[in-house]
C-alpha cells in the first residue's frame, strides 16, 4: 500500500504509511534525539562514502507500492511517501538538508542563504527572506524565482478556488510573498507567528503548475509532461503505466554536481514481488522492511546487507466517524478499549530484528525518544470489560445467541478495509476481528487492491482501517492536516483528516500551537490536543517502526535513516 504525506509533515506509504513531523526543524534549535535508549537504534545506518570514491554509472532499481496517478505531491492525491519522498527526492527541489536530529541548513543548489526575522518588524509578525541560487531553474528552462513561491502560497492557502492541496498549514498565516531586490530574493511576510515556517519552504512548486485549479489538479497527470514543472539532479525520461515503471536519467539541465548513477527506476510491486526481485538481483533495495517473510528472503542475497535505524514511521487504526455506528463516540471509545495494541505490535514485528525493542506508542505526534513525548494512552489501555460497559452505555444489549451487541434490532457491525497480500494491514485486520469478537462487535472485511486503497479512504468509503504515517522534522507543524476541520464550504475534503470529524476544540488548539514560539509551551499544547484526540477516537496509534533496509553491500549513501533529507541523490552510487 502507499504511504500518505503532509506537506513535509505527514505522509503515507507502501505498507500504508503517512509522513509526520518530528522536532523543531530549526537551525540550531531544539531537535529530537532519535539515538536515545528508548529504542537503542542509531539515527542512520548506511555506507557513508565520499562521492569521489564512487564509480561513474550504475543502475538503481527501486520498488514502490503503487504507481501514482497524480504526480503533484502538493495535491491531496499525490501526498504519498512513494511520490513526495522517494521519487521527488530525485527530481524535485530540496531547499534544505536535514541532519540526524532534524535540524536543517540550506541546500546551496537551491537556496544560497536565508534570514529569519521571527520577532517581526513592527508591522509583520515574522519576515523570512530566502536568497535563491540564481542558477536554479525548472526543467523547461524557466528560472526558479519568487513568483513560484507566491503561486504555491496562493494555491495552498485557499486563494485559488478548487485547488485540492494536501494541507493549508503554514500557508494561511502568510500575508504576502514578493520578490526583493531581485527575482531570486523571496520576501515572505506573516500576519501571525509560525515557528515551523521552514516546513513549507522545504520544496516549491513551479508557478506554471499551480497558477489555477486546472493546472494544479490536472496538469500533473502525465509524469513525462509534468517533468517541466520539476527540477533536480534527475528527470523523468519514461513512464510506463501499463507495466507501472518510471525511469529517471541524469538531468541535462541540472546545474549542480553530476549524479553518479546512470538510471533510476521505480517499479510498483507488492511485498512478495519486491522481496523476490531483490533476492534475484532485479531490485537493488527494499526500503522499510515490515514483515518477517520479506526479511528472511532479503537475508538470502549473497552480496546484500541489512541496515537498521530509528524512524518516525508509525502504524495506526483510522476510524471513519461518518460510518454507521462509528458516528457514536461511545462506540468508538469502546472499540479503542477493545484493541490490544501491544499484542498487535508483537505480532506485526515477529521475526524482524526489531522485535525485541519496545516500540509501543502512546502519542499521536511525538515518538518515545523525542522531547515532548508523553504517554497519553493510559486512560484508553486495553480493557475488554470497560469496552462492553461503553457499548451498554450507548444503548446496546448483548444477543446471547449470537454474542453480538444489538440496538434497535440491528447488529453492531463494522467493516475493516483490508488489502489482501499486505502483511501488516492483513494481520492487523485479522487481530482486530478477533478482538472485536471478544467484546461483541461483528467485523467484516471490505477487500480492496493496494492501488485503490487510498481512493476509498479519501472518499470515506470504509469504517476502520490501518496504515502508517511517516514523520518529518516537524512534529508539531501539521496537526491540522490530519485532525483539523476536514471539509471546505462545499463539503469537499481539504486535508488528510480521513476520519471526517470536525472537533472545534482541536481547531482551537491547532491555531494556538501554530503561532506559539516557546517550544516547551508548544509541546505542552500538543500533548493537550493529543489527549482530545484520544478522547474523540480519531486515530489509534499501534507502534512505531525501525527502518530496516536491504541493499547491495557496494551501494553507498543509501540506506536506513530517520529523515530521508539527509541523503542527496547525486551522491548515491556504487563503490569502485
Amino acid at each position: 500500500m502507499r504511504f500518505m504525506k503532509a506537506s513535509v509533515a505527514l505522509a503515507a506509504a507502501a505498507a500504508l504509511t503517512l509522513s509526520a513531523c518530528s522536532g523543531s526543524g530549526a537551525k540550531g534549535g531544539e531537535a529530537s534525539s532519535k539515538t536515545s535508549s528508548a529504542s537503542s537504534l542509531p539515527a542512520t545506518d548506511y555506507n557513508k562514502v565520499d562521492r569521489d570514491q564512487l564509480a561513474d554509472g550504475g543502475k538503481l532499481r527501486l520498488a514502490i507500492n503503487s504507481y501514482p496517478e497524480q504526480w503533484n505531491a502538493n495535491h491531496v492525491d499525490g501526498n504519498t511517501v512513494d511520490l513526495s519522498t522517494k521519487i521527488y527526492g530525485f527530481i524535485a527541489p530540496r531547499n534544505w538538508i536535514y541532519d540526524e536530529k532534524g535540524n536543517f541548513d540550506v541546500n546551496p543548489d537551491y537556496v544560497e542563504s536565508y534570514e529569519a526575522n521571527t520577532d517581526g518588524d513592527g508591522t509583520n509578525a515574522m519576515v523570512i527572506t530566502l536568497n535563491l541560487n540564481p542558477k536554479s531553474h525548472w526543467n523547461d528552462g524557466t528560472p526558479i524565482t519568487a513568483a513560484d513561491y507566491q503561486a504555491t502560497w496562493k494555491a495552498c492557502s485557499g486563494q485559488i478556488e478548487g485547488v485540492a492541496c494536501a494541507s493549508p498549514d503554514g500557508w494561511t498565516q502568510i500575508s504576502s510573498i514578493e520578490a526583493g531586490s531581485s527575482p531570486t530574493q523571496v520576501i515572505v511576510k506573516y500576519s501571525e507567528k509560525y515557528p515551523d515556517w521552514s516546513a513549507n519552504f522545504s520544496t516549491m512548486t513551479a508557478a506554471a503548475g499551480a497558477v489555477d485549479s486546472k493546472s494544479f489538479n490536472e496538469g500533473w497527470l502525465d509524469p513525462v509532461e509534468a517533468s517541466k514543472f520539476l527540477a533536480g539532479p534527475f528527470k523523468v525520461s519514461a513512464s510506463n503505466p501499463a507495466q507501472k515503471v518510471l525511469t529517471l536519467e541524469p538531468n541535462p539541465q541540472w546545474w549542480g554536481k553530476a549524479p553518479k548513477l546512470s538510471t533510476v527506476t521505480f517499479s510498483a510491486l507488492d511485498q512478495k514481488a519486491t522481496a523476490a526481485g531483490y533476492a534475484n538481483g532485479e531490485i537493488d533495495a527494499i526500503d522499510f522492511i515490515v514483515d518477517a517473510a520479506t526479511y528472511e528472503t532479503a537475508k538470502g542475497r549473497p552480496d546484500g546487507k541489512i541496515t537498521m535505524s530509528d524512524s518516525v514511521q508509525w502504524r495506526h487504526f483510522t476510524f471513519n466517524s461518518r460510518a454507521g455506528a462509528l458516528q457514536d463516540k461511545l462506540v468508538r471509545q469502546a472499540i479503542q478499549l477493545g484493541i490490544d495494541t501491544k499484542d498487535i505490535a508483537s505480532s506485526d514485528l515477529s521475526g524482524l530484528p526489531s522485535q525485541g525493542l519496545d516500540l509501543n506508542l502512546g502519542n499521536h505526534f511525538f515518538m518515545p525518544s523525542q522531547k515532548g513525548y508523553k504517554d497519553n494512552s493510559t486512560k484508553w489501555a486495553y480493557d475488554p470489560e470497560a469496552a462492553k460497559a461503553k457499548l451498554e452505555e450507548a444503548g446496546y444489549k448483548m444477543n446471547d445467541a449470537t454474542k453480538v451487541y444489538e440496538k434497535d434490532g440491528k447488529e453492531l457491525a463494522v467493516r475493516y478495509l483490508r488489502i489482501p497480500g499486505n502483511a501488516a494491514n492483513e494481520n492487523e485486520g485479522a487481530m482486530f476481528m478477533d478482538m472485536m469478537k471478544e467484546i461483541g462487535v461483528k467485523v467484516t472485511y471490505q477487500d480492496v487492491e493496494s492501488k485503490d486503497f487510498f481512493n476509498n479512504v479519501i472518499k470515506g468509503e470504509y469504517d476502520i482501517t490501518s496504515f502508517a504515517w511517516n514523520g518529518t522534522p516537524y512534529a508539531m507543524a501539521n496537526i491540522g492536516q490530519i485532525y483539523g476541520n476536514p471539509f471546505d464550504k462545499e463539503g469537499k475534503l481539504q486535508n488528510s483528516n480521513f476520519t471526517g470529524m470536525k472537533v472545534d476544540k482541536i481547531d482551537e488548539f491547532i491555531a494556538a500551537i501554530a503561532k506559539e514560539t516557546d517550544d516547551a509551551k508548544r509541546r505542552e499544547l500538543t500533548n493537550q490536543v493529543d489527549e482530545v484526540i484520544w478522547e474523540e477516537v480519531m486515530t489509534l496509534p499501534l507502534y512505531y517502526r525501525a527502518n530496516i533496509t536491504a541493499i547491495p553491500a557496494k551501494l553507498a549513501n543509501y540506506g536506513s535513516t530517520v529523515f530521508s533529507g539527509i541523503l542527496l541523490p547525486e551522491n548515491i552510487g556504487y563503490t569502485k
